[in-house]
């Protein structure tokens, strides 16, 4: 028997969720850094855009090993 894990319906609809909103937030964190002049605001703005695109990963392999 394989190693997989088994997922109910809605808790892969969760992360779904989950992941359209961190994927919203890595898109306006990406676009607000343009934008800031702060350099402070331009470093945290680029650390919540790189921990959500790890997040981002790591929802798409939940949701790809539970198909």
């Amino acid at each position: 028997m394989a190693n997989t894990k088994s997922y109910a319906q809605h808790e892969i609809l969760e992360v779904h969720e989950i992941l359209t909103l961190k994927s919203a937030c890595a898109a306006k964190s990406s676009m607000m850094q343009g934008l800031a002049e702060d350099s402070e605001l331009k470093v945290l703005l680029r650390e919540d855009t790189k921990i959500a695109q790890e997040a981002i990963k790591e929802l798409k392999d939940i949701l790809e090993k539970a198909k």
